[in-house]
């Protein structure tokens, strides 16, 4: 089984204050276990060294954690796909479905390679859940 992931539930594998953590956990021994194959696009260590600096700035953890957090995260083995080929396809999400491309970019990927997108951010979840039924909330993964 392979599915695609952004950002946001990677972090949640670092956040213990943030929701569905158990779930996304899960996930990520399913990985770790060979249970499921986890892609993601290039795009993402870039978010989450954007993530991981804002937290810093706000305080919620310090630079030197940071730091570990971004070196254990994008050391994973997570597959990284390029963007090219979902240019389009991205661009006419984000305008068909008011989002951003950031997060259609994701979707996009799940969509050319037919298989399940979980995603961390309930918002993004709730506004596309209706569209796509391969779009995931992390919160209801359950261990393969």
């Amino acid at each position: 089984m392979i599915a695609v992931l952004d950002a946001s539930v990677a972090l949640k594998w670092q956040f213990e204050d943030e929701e569905a953590t158990s779930a996304s956990t899960a996930l990520l021994q399913d990985f770790i276990d060979g249970k499921i194959d986890l892609v993601s696009l290039t795009l993402f260590p870039y978010e989450i060294v954007n993530a991981i600096n804002v937290a810093i700035n706000r305080k919620r953890i310090k630079e030197a954690i940071g730091y570990r957090v971004i070196t254990y995260l994008t050391s994973l083995g997570i597959e990284l796909r390029s963007f090219d080929g979902l240019i389009e396809s991205t661009f006419t999400m984000a305008r068909k479905y008011g989002l951003s491309p950031y997060d259609c970019a994701y979707m996009a990927l799940a969509k050319k390679q037919k298989c399940d997108f979980f995603t961390g951010d309930r918002r993004l979840f709730h506004s596309i859940k209706n569209y796509f039924s391969w779009v995931r909330w992390i919160g209801d993964y359950r261990s393969l």
